[in-house]
């Protein structure tokens, strides 16, 4: 039976519909809180951007991520 909730996750890297929206969720609470901590720099220059969020650190946390899943599909093929 064709499930629109499963077929990505398990297709594209092998999860349940619960652990891709971990991941997705995870990341993307990440994003919106590195992208509002940069307005706020931009519009306050003096606030400083904790280094955990800066670009570099957050290449590095997507990097980590993305390969974690890889691993993870690698492993269950």
């Amino acid at each position: 039976m064709y499930n629109p909730f499963t077929k990505h996750p398990r297709e594209c890297v092998n999860e349940t519909w619960w652990e891709h929206c971990q991941f997705a969720l995870n990341v993307g609470i990440r994003l919106i809180f590195t992208s509002l901590i940069f307005i706020i720099h931009g519009i306050f220059p003096f606030i400083e951007i904790p280094r955990w969020l800066n670009l570099e650190d957050s290449i590095l946390f997507l990097d980590k991520e993305n390969s974690n899943r890889e691993i993870k599909k690698k492993a269950n093929d």
